[in-house]
């Protein structure tokens, strides 16, 4: 998978791509095509080279060589499709050659403020022959026509040409300079054929060290810790930034979740509005960054390497499915027990399962499927409001609502400032009963709340 197909599974990874700060397209399509990682090693040295530019990137003596690197990455265009015709044997036309010769001119001095930086891990292909065949009159400047001083023939008939008297002796010199122009320019694609990969390395290179300043400039805003490569989960402080975003804009603050979780399934209960969803949102996103080489916003954060993360979180995939709620949800579990079975490493988040059925088959379906994690070892949280569940595994609460005695009343949009949505460890699964709490609070209907309650 890739991280632009990654965006329909994971939404707030759109989130993530909009705030990172590129200076060039190479980047940003570096990143869109930059597969999910599976493997501990490459984690583990993806987070060291992020470590290093994020100090480079902090660091005041290296700022002005870090500006003027920027400036340079800024300048380049994507030259692939030249250089894919160029390995395939065409003959390059002026603007062509043009490209070539500016991506050698700019990945040069590109190369020589990595150089300053001291960053070993970039080894950038010397371009200084290109260069030469591309610079003949030794100017150094990004531009390109088909120099006389190629040939001593055409700067004759080029002269000749300026000198004409009449426009038969024009079209004559014309013609035959178009001749030894197009020859050249075909021994000019055969010399630069062999240095196509040379291009094409530093054009990766530029790439990535583009895609490491935009994350490390993103960690740094969000104070992201760089997470660590473990066995299991242990997230504290996590925060999801786009979520977080949101409640600021309307002068509230997100409140970060810490959660501690083995190979093991994880069930957690609480009431409507207890913020379960949010935090498998946040679980997710997290386990996404980091297998996209990215530090996390959160105090500390260590995850272990997965090779899918499958989630059933909210109406989004039915809606896009056009299948009823519940089937997508079926289909979701039977997806997750058969990718496990296949032997992968699974972490599988699963947002109040069967919630659109009846509560006895809702109770026998988590009731299942958590025996069934349990059997294949598989690492998943499933949140559920359902109480009295039968099931032998590691139980959370969300402590939730928080009210003081001295507050009678509620408006709708200051519920949440009560809420304690920090997780407790519990034995038994009763779910916090707090709906008519919530509808007292809120003035509704006293005959209603009655008529509720009667009889019980």
């Amino acid at each position: 998978m890739l991280f632009k197909n990654a965006f329909e599974q994971q939404p707030s990874l759109r989130f993530v791509f909009e705030k990172l700060q590129f200076h060039s397209v190479l980047g940003r399509q570096h990143l869109l095509n930059l597969p999910f990682c599976t493997d501990a090693a490459e984690l583990k040295t993806e987070f060291e080279h992020l470590a290093d530019t994020m100090e480079l990137w902090q660091s005041e003596c290296h700022r002005p060589t870090l500006s003027h690197l920027c400036q340079q990455i800024h300048q380049l265009n994507n030259i692939a499709p030249t250089l894919l015709s160029l390995e395939n044997g065409a003959v390059l036309d002026d603007i062509q050659l043009f490209e070539i010769k500016k991506t050698a001119i700019l990945t040069s001095t590109i190369a020589l403020d990595v150089n300053k930086l001291e960053i070993p891990w970039l080894e950038y292909a010397p371009m200084e022959e290109v260069i030469d065949i591309l610079d003949p009159e030794h100017t150094h400047i990004p531009h390109f026509y088909v120099y006389s001083a190629y040939d001593e023939d055409l700067a004759c008939l080029r002269e000749k040409l300026k000198a004409a008297c009449n426009s038969q002796e024009e079209e004559t010199y014309r013609f035959q300079a178009q001749e030894i122009e197009d020859r050249l320019r075909s021994e000019l694609s055969e010399k630069l054929r062999p240095y196509h990969q040379a291009l094409s390395q530093n054009l990766r290179n530029t790439a990535y060290i583009d895609l490491l300043i935009a994350k490390a400039r993103l960690a740094i805003d969000w104070k992201a810790c760089q997470p660590q490569i473990g066995e299991s989960h242990d997230l504290v402080n996590l925060t999801n930034p786009e979520i977080a975003e949101v409640l600021a804009l309307k002068g509230r603050q997100f409140q970060p979740v810490s959660i501690r979780f083995g190979r093991e399934t994880v069930l957690i209960t609480g009431a409507n509005m207890a913020g379960k969803s949010v935090l498998l949102q946040s679980v997710a996103l997290a386990q996404y960054l980091f297998q996209f080489g990215f530090f996390l916003p959160a105090e500390s954060a260590t995850l272990p390497v997965v090779d899918e993360i499958i989630t059933s979180i909210g109406d989004r995939q039915s809606a896009l499915s056009g299948l009823s709620s519940f089937a997508v949800e079926v289909l979701t579990i039977d997806r997750i027990i058969k990718t496990a079975r296949e032997g992968k490493r699974v972490l599988a988040l699963v947002d109040e399962l069967a919630r659109t059925t009846n509560p006895d088959e809702g109770k026998r379906m988590v009731n299942g499927f958590i025996r069934i994690c349990r059997q294949l070892s598989l690492t998943a949280i499933v949140t559920t409001h359902y109480s009295g569940l039968d099931v032998d595994c590691k139980r959370l609460r969300v402590k939730g609502l928080q009210i003081p005695e001295n507050v009678s009343s509620l408006s709708i949009g200051h519920i949440s400032d009560y809420m304690d949505y920090s997780l407790i460890e519990t034995r038994n699964d009763d779910v916090p009963k707090e709906a008519f709490t919530i509808a007292r609070l809120l003035h509704v209907d006293d005959e209603f709340l009655n008529e509720c309650n009667s009889g019980l």
